[in-house]
This record gives structure tokens, C-alpha cells and sequence, in this order.
């Protein structure tokens, strides 16, 4: 079946206003970021990628299920301070985190690798780089940057945006009525004095109310958590109201990071930076794919039993059975983009 990306976007942002309130102003730049580069739609159409998924290849979605990802891309990793105050990097969006298979996490991850301009390695070798990073991690604590094993990732990490202009250009935006929050909200930013804006950031999730709160050197962030996508698109996915801080808890997580009353509350800070694969020698983009392959496992093995049934499940399916599915959905994807994109011309 052909799909049909403006209408399945239109029905998803229905079905998503008819659960959280929305920011049309946000929506409509999302909509400016759908029709930028196919790696922009991809981040910004989970909805429509679980259909064609299920359409396309719905043998992805079978096996067992551990905590899944779910809306997983290559601009999905980043560093962040634990409540040790430990400099770690791995997985840094939760948002659509459900019991689910680990092949889709895998195969959306292949598939932005793939649509990532300027990657010096092949679709077949990206593939096998995540297939065998993911099988032979061993599930724990995301990467502590300090680690001698992490020094081909602390390299790559860029240098921290200057304090005094990152606090500033979170205090341009539009000012925002924290009044509108939960009082245990309000009650959990902890900045004296605080300065309240409204905040455009992300893809996938522009549209959902998001608000900063900045103090002198320091800024939370809180945004409506919204409903899964896999509440629109049904694929078998299960949603665990103590999934998420488990998964935190487990690898480490970003400090302060939790939901209280609907909404997710996070530290922004200068050092918060994320590693892209694009224009990287060969050896690094390999790298750095065996390290997210990784802290994918770290997420999915946070129940270890679950993870060792899933790897058993997995080593049955073909041999190319994750570039195979990954040539296919990013050839999708591409033709997905391409009709937004004549729709917004």
C-alpha cells in the first residue's frame, strides 16, 4: 500500500490534540522540518513509520519483548551528568519507551545511519556494526566518559558552548506562565529566581507544551510527556508506567530527569552535546555505531533474562534479514520525504 504522509500526519495531530494540548506555532515548524532532509522526516514521523513498518516488514515486530526504545535514531545518544555528578553518554530520549522487540530499535537506528548525509561506511556494514555491537554488549551503566574505553567517544564530543551565551539564548524565548504547571512541578525546577520561557527543541515531539526555567548557570527544562505514538499506531507494544524509571535508574540516567503529573523535568546545561556521525572518518563512524549498538543493549538489558531471549529470537531470523528490511524502509522513507516535501513546496 502507498502511504500517504500529509494525511497520516494530519490524523496523528488530531489524535494527539485530542489527549494533550498542542502548539500550533511548534507544529508548523516541525512541519518546515519534515520537508528539510529525509533524516529530519525520519525523526519526526514515528506514527508513520510504525505503518510502514508493520506494512512493510512486520516480521520485525515479532519475537520477545524488552524495554524498547522505540523512536531510536542516530540523534538520539548525547552525554549528560548523573546524580554523581559522572559525565556518561548513551541513549538521552525515552520518550516513546514501551515493551517491545529489540529489531525494531535496531532496524530505525540502521535506517537514520543510512539517511545520515556523508557517511563514510556502507548500509552493509552499518548493519553488521549494530547487529554485533547489540549481540555481544554486556547490559549495564551507560558510558562513563572518563573510562579508558571511552576515549574514542570523549574525542568526538564537542567542546561545550560558552555558559554566559547558552543561559542567554535559552532567555530569548518568549516569556511563559509557569502558573499553568502543576504545583509539584513548579516545585521540583529548585531555581530561585528563575526567568520562564517557552522553548522550540526537537522533532518528534514539537507541538507538545515545553517551558525552561533559567537561573544564573543553570536551567530546567519541562514539557508535557503526551501519549505513546504506539497508542495510535497499535503494534503489540506495551506500555509499563514503571518502565521508564527503571530504565533511568538502571543505566544511569540524567540527573535531574523524572515525570511528575504529566510532565518531564530535565537539566539543560552547556555541556549537554551529542556525537553525529556525519563527515567522520570511516574508522570513527564505526566506532561510535558499535557504541550506540551498545547502549541500545544497555536499555533493552536492564531486565537481563528478557535481553537473552531476544538475542536467541533474533539469531534465527536471516542472515540479512536487518539489511534487507533496512534497504527497504529507508527507500520508504525517502519516497515519504519526497511527497512531503512536493506538498509543502
Amino acid at each position: 500500500m502507498t502511504a500517504d504522509p500529509v494525511a497520516a500526519t494530519a490524523a496523528y495531530e488530531r489524535w494527539l490534540a485530542g489527549r494533550i494540548p498542542v502548539v500550533a506555532e511548534d507544529l508548523e515548524l516541525k512541519h518546515r522540518e519534515l520537508a528539510a532532509d529525509p533524516l529530519h522526516f525520519l525523526r519526526g514521523t514515528y506514527y508513520l513509520w510504525l505503518e510502514r513498518v508493520a506494512e512493510l516488514v512486520p516480521s520485525v515486530l515479532d519475537g520477545p519483548q524488552v524495554p524498547e526504545v522505540g523512536d531510536l535514531h542516530v540523534q538520539n545518544f548525547g552525554t549528560w551528568l548523573d546524580h554523581r555528578g559522572v559525565r556518561r553518554w548513551g541513549v538521552n530520549d525515552l520518550d516513546e519507551l514501551v515493551w517491545g522487540p529489540p529489531a525494531l530499535d535496531l532496524l530505525r537506528l540502521a535506517v537514520s545511519a543510512v539517511l545520515t548525509p556523508q557517511v563514510a561506511i556502507s548500509p552493509k556494514r552499518i548493519c553488521r556494526l549494530l547487529l554485533d555491537g547489540w549481540s555481544t554488549a554486556e547490559p549495564g551503566r551507560a558510558v562513563d566518559l572518563a573510562d579508558p574505553g571511552a576515549e574514542h567517544l570523549r574525542a568526538l564530543v564537542p567542546k561545550a558552548t560558552d555558559a554566559d551565551r547558552y543561559y542567554g539564548k535559552l532567555r530569548e524565548g518568549m516569556p511563559a506562565d509557569p502558573s499553568v504547571l502543576p504545583s509539584a512541578v513548579r516545585a521540583a525546577v529548585e531555581i530561585a529566581d528563575a526567568s520562564w520561557h517557552h522553548r522550540q527543541a526537537g522533532t518528534g515531539s514539537l507541538g507538545h507544551p515545553r517551558m525552561v526555567a533559567v537561573g544564573k548557570d543553570i536551567a530546567r527544562e519541562v514539557k508535557i510527556v503526551g501519549p505513546l505514538t504506539t497508542g495510535f499506531v497499535p503494534i503489540g507494544a506495551q506500555a509499563d508506567d514503571l518502565l521508564y524509571g527503571r530504565v533511568l535508574s538502571a543505566v544511569r540516567g540524567p540527573y535531574p530527569m523524572r515525570r511528575i503529573d504529566g510532565w518531564q523535568l530535565r537539566a539543560l546545561s552547556p555541556d549537554v552535546e551529542r556525537i553525529t556521525i556525519e563527515s567522520l572518518r570511516p574508522k570513527a563512524v564505526e566506532l561510535v555505531l558499535t557504541s550506540m549498538a551498545r547502549a541500545a543493549a544497555d536499555v533493552h538489558g536492564v531486565i537481563p533474562h528478557h535481553l537473552h531471549d531476544a538475542r536467541r529470537h533474533v539469531e534465527t531470523l536471516p542472515p540479512t534479514w536487518l539489511l534487507d528490511a533496512t534497504h527497504q524502509l529507508a527507500e520508504d522513507t525517502k519516497s515519504c520525504f519526497e511527497e512531503y516535501a512536493r506538498s509543502r513546496s
